[in-house]
């Protein structure tokens, strides 16, 4: 049993964590307009913020690489509106190893969904 109330300790404890750390990180997502976790170009997540007109809220941006092929990226977007609709997508761009330029690359090539 003391395992179980370490457990649960742990488990408020990471609850209050993340109640805390909600507010930076929504006033430094509304101070900077997002906000980058990696500094790597080619592997990263990025949280940013969208304020057009008609279309408000948050994207999250995942770029990783493939795990069908070294040279590409996969791309995931993800839309949280709270005005209009975003559509949540996903992508493939693949560097060309002799000119060094990125490419588009057809779906199959990262095994996207």
């Amino acid at each position: 049993m003391r395992w179980l109330r370490r457990f649960v300790y742990l488990l408020i404890f990471s609850v209050w964590l993340m109640v805390m750390i909600f507010p930076c990180m929504a006033f430094t997502l509304a101070m900077e307009q997002q906000i980058a976790l990696g500094q790597e170009e080619s592997s990263h997540i990025r949280i940013f913020l969208l304020q057009e007109p008609k279309k408000e809220g948050v994207a999250v941006e995942w770029k990783r690489p493939s795990t069908r092929q070294s040279n590409c990226l996969k791309t995931s977007v993800t839309y949280l509106m709270w005005v209009g609709e975003g559509e949540n997508t996903v992508y493939c761009q693949c560097i060309d190893p002799q000119t060094g330029q990125t490419r588009s690359a057809d779906p199959q090539t990262c095994r996207l969904p």
